[in-house]
């Protein structure tokens, strides 16, 4: 089992998030990722924040900062970019890592956003699937042509690839608390892994089902990864009944984390947001690996 933290950069100062990267490094965390916004309109500044770093440069300047936990994006909004400029992007952030880059994808939900960027808000999902097509024709090979509904080309020239090849994990994320089934076809179809963003238990089960079933219908075996991306708060007393999953003392949490090991997740992913300030946050990153992951581990993870 593997773990990663989501960091909450719409709170964060540049040296707020290289210490939390460097903190997760330090303490055996597997990954760190950062979502993505262009422009900040009131229902992102509700549910957030508005502050937006790229994150493709930040992922570039933590790879300089750090030299073994995995760098990603949870999730990057693909209609958002040009899909050449999005896999050149992405190809220099594996370059400059060492091969460390997940590439985690999603349609993006805010339709304010689109219609800023003048961008076809229904058309996100068709959007998406062909720029998935796109950047990994362009990560595999140094010269492509392409002939779809947004882009059409020929002989385009594109260096230098990844160092992983054919390319990096591609994460299929989902639309947050909503048990999306284009997700998981999109992810069957495209990706590596489905990594469903603050699903409740029983949808997180149901899920799961419905992915080895879509799988199974595409002639797909095995199926794709399951990375679930989830809400950590870490609490002194147990919660008891009632409790969101990954919520409560580490006993408590480890038993998650078993839970969803035994549905078959690859990695786990933890949002920080729960924490008040960014003290709160590396304790957390530390606590985690000292309380939670020995519990668990115990436990068979």
């Amino acid at each position: 089992m593997k773990f990663g933290v989501i960091l909450p950069i719409w709170r964060l100062t540049v040296q707020d998030i290289v210490a939390l990267t460097q903190k997760a490094e330090e303490t055996g965390w597997n990954a760190v990722m950062i979502p993505d916004h262009v422009v900040a309109m009131p229902s992102t500044v509700e549910h957030y924040g508005p502050s937006w770093p790229d994150p493709f440069s930040t992922l570039a300047y933590l790879a300089g900062r750090t030299s073994r936990i995995r760098l990603g994006t949870s999730v990057i909004v693909a209609p958002y970019r040009n899909p050449l400029a999005q896999a050149k992007a992405a190809a220099t952030v594996d370059q400059v890592s060492g091969g460390r880059f997940i590439c985690g994808v999603g349609v993006g939900w805010d339709e304010g956003e689109f219609k800023v960027l003048n961008l076809p808000f229904k058309e996100r999902g068709q959007m998406t699937d062909e720029y998935i097509r796109i950047m990994k024709a362009a990560w595999r090979a140094e010269s492509l042509s392409f002939d779809g509904k947004y882009f059409a080309f020929a002989n385009a020239g594109f260096a230098p690839r990844p160092v992983q090849q054919p390319h990096p994990p591609i994460w299929i994320g989902g639309s947050p608390a909503v048990l999306s089934p284009p997700s998981i076809r999109r992810a069957v179809a495209l990706g590596d892994a489905w990594h469903p963003i603050a699903l409740s238990r029983g949808d997180l089960q149901k899920g799961v089902t419905m992915l080895r079933e879509e799988a199974a219908r595409a002639g797909r075996s095995p199926a794709p990864e399951f990375a679930p991306r989830n809400l950590l708060n870490l609490t002194d007393r147990a919660k008891g009944d009632g409790r969101a999953i990954f919520e409560g003392s580490p006993e408590e949490v480890a038993g998650d984390v078993e839970h969803v090991r035994s549905l078959g997740a690859e990695y786990v992913t933890f949002d920080l947001y729960a924490c008040p300030d960014v003290p709160s946050m590396l304790r957390t990153i530390e606590r985690f690996s000292k309380e939670v992951k020995p519990t668990a581990a115990v436990a068979g993870v």
